[in-house]
């Protein structure tokens, strides 16, 4: 049983996560394409859609339960496994769904945050570079 919880949540978390992918498609390359050249905005989109995607189904899918199950004693199974109630499978497909988003979130904050470190950068290199021509 725990193994169909563990299957449903890989699924579910790719779901969701394919879903902000395709959401997120065109957000993302208006986002690089004012800030980058175009053959790199490109492939930093399609590199960003793909972490997207590794990075929920990464954080979102339930590892901690599965491990439980595998390590529990053989007379332990049987009450792990009736514990599984719908209740049980409600709130943990819910903690797929949130794990999903959070993770997609801090990686798009880090991304971000990146963003705006590179483009400072080149700011300030062209200001600097525009005070030399001016001497």
């Amino acid at each position: 049983m725990f193994v169909l919880l563990f299957t449903v949540s890989f699924l579910l978390a790719g779901g969701v996560a394919a879903g902000v992918a395709w959401l997120s498609q065109d957000p993302i390359e208006v986002i690089l394409h004012r800030f980058l050249a175009a053959h790199i905005s490109v492939g930093l989109s399609k590199y960003l859609r793909f972490a997207i995607v590794v990075v929920g189904v990464a954080s979102g899918t339930r590892v901690g339960a599965l491990e439980e199950y595998i390590g529990a004693t053989s007379y332990n199974k049987a009450a792990l496994s009736a514990a599984l109630t719908q209740e049980v499978w409600v709130l943990e497909l819910y903690r797929t769904v949130v794990a999903t988003l959070e993770g997609i979130v801090w990686l798009l904050l880090v991304v971000a945050f990146f963003v705006l470190l590179a483009v400072l950068i080149i700011r300030k290199g062209n200001m600097k570079q525009l005070q030399g021509g001016q001497e």
